[in-house]
This record gives structure tokens, C-alpha cells and sequence, in this order.
């Protein structure tokens, strides 16, 4: 009587429960990726779109899959499939994280926390070459041997 029964309504319902089954797919995929959280808003931010990127990813491979993206219903009404739909969702999402992640500067502050880091070192450095009292040969070499080093580490 109250149009629980209605063929639209048990199609609609069917299709929730498809859709759910993909979704719990999916995130069993990215659940074995191993993704770690993080305590920084934008470091947390960076995560979301990698798991966004990542269930992207997955969805496409299931929509390349398929043999047709539409199907019609037994009454006749055509539409696509349940992996289009969230492939066309997480394509969305990504591009708005991304879009928020390009807004935050967030490759400047690292680059900023990059070059506090090396100045970091620079002073520890000069603090330890000052308390070691070299002698002034030493103190010569220390110019040429520490970036030969240095750039060792970058080969």
C-alpha cells in the first residue's frame, strides 16, 4: 500500500545495494594499501588525496572492465552502471583535493621547512667544527672536504 513494493522502488533499492557491494570493495582495496594517517591538517590533506587518487584508480580499472557501461532494467529503462557512476564521483573528489592541496601552498612550506632543515645543520656543523679546536690546515680543508661529501650523498 505505501509503494514499498513498486517495481521503481525495489530497482532503486537494488541499485543502493550494488553500489554499497563496489564501495566495500573498493575500500578493502585501499584498506591493504597500508595508508598511514598524519597529525598535520595539510599532511592529512596530501592523504586524502592520495586515498582519492588511489580509489580513482581502482574504480577505473573496474569500469575498463566492463563489457558495456549501461544496462536497462527490466522495465526498460536504461542507465549506467554503478562503477561509472562512482568513478565520475572520484574523479570529482580528486580534482577537489588537488585543487584545495594547489591552494595551501603546500610544496612551499615544505620547501620552507626543506630550507630550515639544512640551515639547521649548517649551524650544528659550524658548532661542531668550532669545539673540535682544528688546527688551521683543518680548518682549510674543511671547505673543500664537507661539500665533496655533501655532494656525495646526493649521487
Amino acid at each position: 500500500m505505501h509503494g514499498g513494493s513498486a517495481p521503481a522502488v525495489k530497482a532503486a533499492a537494488a541499485r543502493r545495494l550494488e553500489v554499497a557491494a563496489v564501495e566495500a570493495d573498493v575500500r578493502a582495496v585501499i584498506a591493504s594499501e597500508g595508508l598511514e594517517g598524519v597529525t598535520n591538517p595539510l599532511e592529512a590533506l596530501a592523504m586524502l588525496a592520495t586515498e582519492s587518487l588511489a580509489m580513482k584508480s581502482a574504480l577505473a580499472a573496474r569500469v575498463n572492465a566492463l563489457q558495456e557501461i549501461s544496462t536497462t532494467s527490466k522495465l526498460g529503462v536504461e542507465s549506467l552502471k554503478v562503477e561509472v557512476g562512482l568513478y565520475e564521483r572520484a574523479l570529482e573528489r580528486t580534482a577537489k583535493f588537488l585543487d584545495l592541496l594547489a591552494k595551501s601552498g603546500l610544496e612551499e612550506r615544505r620547501l620552507r621547512l626543506d630550507e630550515q632543515t639544512a640551515q639547521q645543520f649548517v649551524t650544528a656543523m659550524q658548532n661542531i667544527l668550532a669545539r673540535l679546536n682544528l688546527t688551521p690546515e683543518q680548518t682549510a680543508l674543511v671547505g673543500t672536504v664537507v661539500p665533496e661529501e655533501l655532494r656525495a650523498l646526493d649521487a
